[in-house]
């Protein structure tokens, strides 16, 4: 017997770990594993250290979410605060209002994490996207477009016209999707513009500021 075995004996008894007892005592896990496989005792030690370990994880992460949902809800609330200033500085703009009422009318509001709006006029997407770089911010080159269409159109030539109307590169069209169902004639030149902004915090500004709007309006 080795002279240390009486120790990691003791020391798997008290419910320390394999990695533990490595570590204290400089055993390897192999030789650990070799001297516990056949002890009942350990194979219940081994089943608690799980069991515990699984609620430790689990409490952990529980605390890391919600230290997230806490940090995430000061942002929205910041985010908020800067939207009421911004919506007194900016209510008397038409383009601000036309932007708001667009997006209340044509746009996504469930969604808490993206910007949707569709639309087949390329003209109410254009206001849109002035509305977005002025008072969002956000450049078009950052914006993605999607389309609808159906199946005799022809998807590059579709992508190209819309790209070309809204001066956004052709990069950043994705998603493409064609109708399937009985009506496979042509309904719309162009099919349907989705214009899109993957942002949790504009879309919350900007519910917000539509919120306001409604009031003010009124």
């Amino acid at each position: 017997m080795r002279h240390d075995q009486p120790k990691a004996f003791e020391l798997r008894k008290q419910g320390k770990t394999y990695r533990e007892i490595q570590r204290l005592l400089g055993i390897s896990r192999s030789t650990l594993c070799d001297w516990f496989k056949n002890e009942e005792w350990s194979k219940h030690i081994k089943k608690s250290n799980i069991e515990r370990h699984i609620k430790i994880s689990t409490e952990h992460l529980s605390k890391m979410n919600e230290g997230r949902r806490i940090m995430l809800e000061k942002k929205y609330k910041k985010v908020e605060e800067d939207a009421e200033k911004e919506f007194e500085i900016y209510k008397n703009d038409p383009l601000f209002m036309a932007g708001l009422m667009l997006y209340a009318g044509e746009g996504d509001k469930l969604d808490k994490g993206i910007i949707r709006l569709a639309n087949i006029d390329f003209n109410l997407h254009k206001v849109f996207l002035r509305f977005c770089k002025k008072f969002l911010k956000k450049e078009r080159n950052t914006i993605k477009i999607s389309l609808l269409l159906y199946p005799d159109l022809n998807i590059n030539t579709c992508i190209q016209k819309w790209s070309l109307e809204l001066s956004i590169p052709e990069k950043n069209f994705y998603k493409t999707q064609v109708i399937q169902g009985k009506l496979k004639t042509r309904k719309l030149h162009f099919g349907v513009g989705t214009t899109i902004i993957l942002d949790s915090f504009l879309k919350r500004k900007l519910l917000f500021w539509i919120e306001k709007a409604n009031i003010y309006l009124s």
